[in-house]
This record gives structure tokens, sequence and C-alpha cells, in this order.
């Protein structure tokens, strides 16, 4: 009984925050508007898979521009059946995110009721639920298919029947699917399946199997003239930086971590102290298989991976963090650990990780709705209205591909595979490439516009300004000033004539600057 009110406290908790957030949204924006750019990258690459039968970020062209193949693919076939809606990724998310409740509900029933709730508010509070779920994108997806994971190792642990290699086998493909970052947490299974269990076979087999969505979406990809990996992979992943470069990003990755280092320290403590009996560390890791295994996948994600925006990242890891620590939890509240010192700093870290993860970003979570609002929203309806289907120049293109019929010419790289060839040792650093400048003048002499962050690029001399929007408050875009310029000089008056009559459209805390009064 005491479970069953638990649970549905949870769940209107849940409801009410996201209703709140919709609502503070729909304020200012008349709708609801992603606190990210991104969700409308795997919106307009899922619309041009659906109906143009094009894996592209346009209709027009292949690009490996999605890192969730899987993901963008169930929005593209939920599309296909439904009809090309902006909010099906945050109707998808709720519902995953009913399952994730579901699964741990289903886990804990022979757990304590404290244990029950101190867990279902950890992933509430913590993960954050209701963010990753507003930010519609496949981070729920991603968390909901690690958890099922870990539970098919347990019970493959348990009882080594067939099915239950089937079920772990296909599981670990659908986790590698929504995110490649599940390899590190699986790599770990199989170090754990061979080295502990001599399942030699059994674990070599799991690691070719987890390994097909990268092969196969990877051969795609290089057929159509891209990458192996999906192009944010290459162009955000800590690799090729040389020695120094690749620990300057560690470290950077640490203090963008902090909010997982918290839940971190008392799945160290779980490992290590949860369990005297086991003496030597291969004992250790034998009795604790879970926690070995999230042990290692954060290791892999803090040397390869990335942390932060909107902390999205991590937050399947935090997820499998408070399913790791379980026991833990349930050893504190039926005091067979009776240390008043421990329970009182497992507070203190549960408390300083929920201040970094829910307290900071429940006030950040509108204001990024708004900066993308106020920037991405209404370059795409400048583009819409003026340059629907034209020769476009940009460098951050969710929306403006999403919502127009635009040629891209990305500057990035998500969206333009020779951009990225162009920047793959750049790794997210935005200095001068000449190369990418040269390029750009080569390729883009006959395009129509450019819509760019001056600060991401540097574009070729001669191009005519026409003018620029700078939003307040910036936390979430690229930079907060976007700039226009149009390619041929003859047509930078109507441009400017189509800034000017724009502006009456748009919110009036953007400050803009048009060269033409």
């Amino acid at each position: 009984m005491k479970k069953n009110l638990i649970l549905a406290t949870i769940l209107i908790i849940l409801s009410l925050l996201i209703y709140a957030n919709i609502q503070l949204v729909s304020n200012f924006a008349g709708r609801f508007i992603y606190p990210l750019d991104d969700a409308y990258i795997h919106l307009s690459m899922a619309k041009n898979f659906a109906e143009f039968g094009t894996w592209g970020i346009t209709r027009y062209e292949f690009s490996s521009t999605t890192s969730s193949p899987l993901y963008t693919f169930l929005l593209a076939v939920l599309i296909k059946i439904f009809g090309n809606w902006e909010y099906i990724p945050l109707v998808i998310n709720g519902l995953a995110a009913l399952a994730l409740i579901f699964v741990f509900h289903r886990y804990l029933k022979s757990f304590s009721w404290m244990t029950y709730a101190i867990t279902l508010g950890a992933i509430l509070f913590l993960m954050p639920l209701q963010l990753m779920i507003m930010i519609g994108m496949e981070h729920v997806f991603h968390a909901l298919a690690m958890v099922l994971t870990l539970l098919a190792f347990s019970r493959y642990l348990s009882d080594k029947a067939p099915r239950h290699f089937s079920n772990l086998a296909l599981i670990s493909i659908i986790a590698v699917g929504f995110r490649y970052e599940s390899l590190f947490i699986i790599l770990f299974i199989c170090i754990y399946l061979f080295f502990i269990r001599k399942d030699y076979v059994i674990s070599i087999a799991l690691g070719i199997l987890a390994l097909l969505p990268v092969l196969v979406y990877g051969y795609i990809s290089m057929d159509n003239g891209s990458f192996f990996l999906p192009n944010s992979l290459i162009l955000k992943g800590n690799t090729s930086e040389g020695l120094t470069g690749f620990i300057e990003r560690v470290a950077g990755n640490l203090f963008r971590a902090l909010s997982v280092l918290f839940l971190f320290s008392i799945l160290i403590f779980h490992f290590f102290f949860g369990s005297k009996s086991e003496k030597s560390f291969r004992s250790k890791i034998g009795a604790n298989p879970i926690a070995f295994v999230v042990i290692g996948g954060f290791a892999g994600h803090l040397l390869f991976a990335n942390f932060g925006w909107l902390i999205r990242y991590e937050a399947y890891l935090v997820v499998v963090m408070i399913f790791a620590i379980i026991p833990l939890v349930e050893q504190l509240v039926s005091r067979k650990i009776n240390s008043p010192l421990l329970r009182y700093t497992f507070v203190l870290l549960v408390f300083c990780t929920f201040m970094l993860r829910f307290v900071m970003h429940i006030r950040k979570q509108p204001l990024a709705s708004k900066n993308i609002f106020d920037q991405q929203i209404q370059m795409a309806d400048f583009l819409k209205k003026n340059y629907n289907d034209s020769w476009v120049i940009a460098n951050d293109i969710g929306a403006i591909t999403y919502f127009t019929d635009i040629h891209l010419f990305d500057t990035y790289g998500l969206g333009t595979a020779e951009v990225a060839k162009l920047r793959k040792d750049d790794h997210g650093s935005f200095g001068i490439n000449q190369k990418l400048t040269d390029y750009i003048q080569k390729t883009t002499a006959d395009y129509d516009i450019a819509v760019v962050y001056d600060s991401w690029v540097k574009l070729p001399d001669g191009l005519s300004k026409a003018g620029s929007w700078t939003i307040k408050d910036n936390f979430i875009c690229g930079s907060p000033t976007v700039s226009f310029y149009s390619i041929k000089k003859e047509n930078l008056s109507e441009l400017e004539n189509n800034l000017t009559d724009f502006r009456k459209e748009m919110p009036k805390d953007i400050t803009i600057k048009i060269n033409k009064p």
C-alpha cells in the first residue's frame, strides 16, 4: 500500500513539473519549444526519412547528422504512421519515462518501502526525469535500455539459460542503437564474463552483437560518402588530439561531471566496502558485478565521451548508478550498516547531486526554451517566410531545417560531410580554419544567404553583412548573436528589406541591427 502511494506521488509530481514547464514556455512562445535545437535535428532527419526516403538533415542529400540512429528511426516510423507533428518526441519520451519508472517499480518489489521511495525519488530528481522528457531527445530511452541491459545481465548471471543470453544481447543492441556510449558498460560486461565467469565464447559473442548497430550504420554512412561514426562523434569526441589535448579534455570532463561524481563516490564505497567478507579485488568484482560494470562504464565515458549540454549526456549514468547502489540503500535504511556518519554522508552527497542536477536546472530549463524560441525558431520563421527553398549557409541547423525546405551548407559540419572532414581535428573549438574558409568560398558562390554565428566560422572576405540579432540572457545557444549575410551583393538590399519587415513579428527583447534602417 505504501509503495502504491509513493508511486502515485512520484507520477503526480512528474506530471506537475511537466505541466508547469509547458505553461511557462507557452506564456512567451505561444506553444512548447524544446530547450535544445538538437531535438529539431532529430525531427528534421526523421521527417525527411519518413516523407522523402532521405536520411539527412535536408531532403536533398544523405547526412550522418544524428548521434542516435535508432531514436531518429523511431521518430521516422511514428511520423510515417501519424504524420509530421513536432511534439511526437515529447509524447514518446513521456511514455519511455513511465516505462522506466515501471521497471524500477517491478525490480524494487522485494525491497523496503523506504528504499523504494528513495530510489524512485532519485530517478525523478537526480536524473532529472522531467528535464530529459522535455528535451525531446533519446536520453530517457537510453537510460531505460541501459537499466534493462543490467537487469538482463543479472538474470544471465543467475541462470545461464540461452534465453537470458538472447535477451541480454538483444537489449544491448537496442541500447547501442540509442547511444553509442552504451558500449562502455557493455564492454565491462564482456570483461566480467570473460575474466571472472570464464564465459569466453559468450563474452566475445555479446561484444560482436553489441557492435552490430555501429557496424551497420557505419557501413551505410561510409557508402554514402561520410564517416564511419556519426558526424557529431567525430566533431565532439575525445580522440586524436594528442596526449596533452586528451588530458585537457578529460580534466574538463571531470569538472562538467561534478554533479555525477557525488553519486559515483557512493558507488565506489558500495563496491569496496559494501561487502566486508570479500578481501581481494577480484573477489569484490565477483561479488559486485553491477557496480563493477557501472564503474567501468563511467570511466569509459569520462575518457572518451562528453558531459554537459543541459546535463543530458550523463543522465543514463545517473540512472545506472542509482540502480547499482540500491543494495547499499537497503542496508542503510534497514540499519544493517549501522553508521550514523555514513548515513549523514550519504544524505549530503545525494543532496549535493539534487542541488546541481535539479535545483540549478529547473530554472534554466525555461530559459533554454526562451533562447531557442528567440533565436532558432525566429531564424526558421524568417527563412520559411522569405527563403523557404533557398540555398543557405548556417551553423546551427535543427529548427531551420525542420520548419523549412532549404538547401543547407553547414559550416559546423554536422549536416555537411565535407565540412566535417575539414573540421575533424578541431574537436569542438572554433578557431580560424583557413581550409574551411577557402572551401566555403569555392563551393557556395551560388548560395543565397548565410545565417551564422560569427564566432563559429570565418566567412570569406567580400560577403555583405545585412544585419544581426542578439538575444538576451543566453544560456544554451552557441552564441547570443546571429549574423545575416548576402552571398551576392546584388541581393543585399532584398535581404535588408526582408530583415526590416520581419522585425515586426519578432519578440521585443531581441536586439536587432540592420544596416539599412
